[in-house]
């Protein structure tokens, strides 16, 4: 009898070697949940890149078609052109992955970092969460009076010098974006207001967002690095918030100093 409770008992776990056990159990998730995250994110990013691509190419077909710009219009009727064609085959072609649920209980044309729109192009029965350029799709992007405009205008010529800096279709907390090189960035990460740059500055892949270009490249861009791109043709790439015009780390708002400078 004393024999079979010695062997039951070396059979046994003791308590600190099951809380060693544990311990090592709970450190390795610690190290791997990183990784996957990261993992997560990175497919999400190609996923994402995958989608804008399409979208910049349906553009380009579309801009060869219609030469004479005769049906040019404001955000509505460009994304109406350039994308129907492109969503009978990929439903899911408007929604980054990263941002593909609209924000609860807030319908319209509103969505945020990791939010999609639950109205695109004045359909409520889809989402989207990338935005078009207007400023390629207007005369001037910006009258005299300093305000943005972002309805009907006729697609412009100067893009074929700088069509690599040109942004199309992009991450966006809203269907579109015209900002002018003066828009000072957002106060804190989150805020927004309507077409400036405020709806492109956001946080949705890891300091920068994926863009697609005018010359069909798609790649990430870093949030500082907004300032420096052609958004129209009257957009200035050395305004006050480039490196070049002369503004420093600490001009930054809190949140986006922890980002590289341009």
């Amino acid at each position: 009898m004393n024999a079979r409770k010695q062997i039951e008992s070396q059979r046994a776990f003791t308590l600190i070697e099951l809380l060693v056990v544990i311990s090592i159990v709970v450190l390795l998730l610690a190290l791997l949940l990183p990784a996957l995250s990261r993992a997560r994110n990175q497919a999400q990013a190609v996923v994402c890149q995958g989608r804008l691509r399409q979208l910049g190419l349906g553009l380009s077909m579309w801009m060869d078609e219609n030469e004479t710009c005769s049906a040019c219009g404001g955000f509505d009727t460009i994304w109406r052109y350039v994308t129907d064609p492109i969503l009978r085959s990929d439903p899911d072609v408007v929604l980054c992955p990263s941002a593909s649920k609209p924000l609860p209980g807030v319908p319209g044309m509103v969505g945020d970092t990791f939010h999609a729109c639950s109205c695109l192009m004045g359909r409520s029965d889809l989402r989207g969460s990338y935005g078009l350029n207007g400023g390629v799709f207007t005369e001037s992007s910006i009258d005299r009076s300093g305000e943005n405009l972002v309805g009907p205008g006729r697609w412009i010529s100067w893009h074929a010098k700088c069509a690599g800096r040109v942004p199309v279709f992009f991450d966006c907390a809203m269907c579109g974006a015209c900002p002018p090189h003066t828009d000072e960035p957002p106060e804190y990460e989150g805020a927004w207001t309507p077409y400036t740059m405020w709806t492109v500055c956001i946080n949705r892949h890891r300091g920068g967002i994926n863009m697609a270009f005018m010359d069909g490249s798609v790649r990430k861009v870093g949030l500082k690095e907004l300032w420096t791109l052609m958004w129209s043709r009257h957009f200035l790439t050395t305004g006050p918030w480039t490196k070049t015009g002369g503004v420093k780390p600490e001009d930054w708002p809190q949140w986006m100093r922890k980002f590289r400078d341009y």
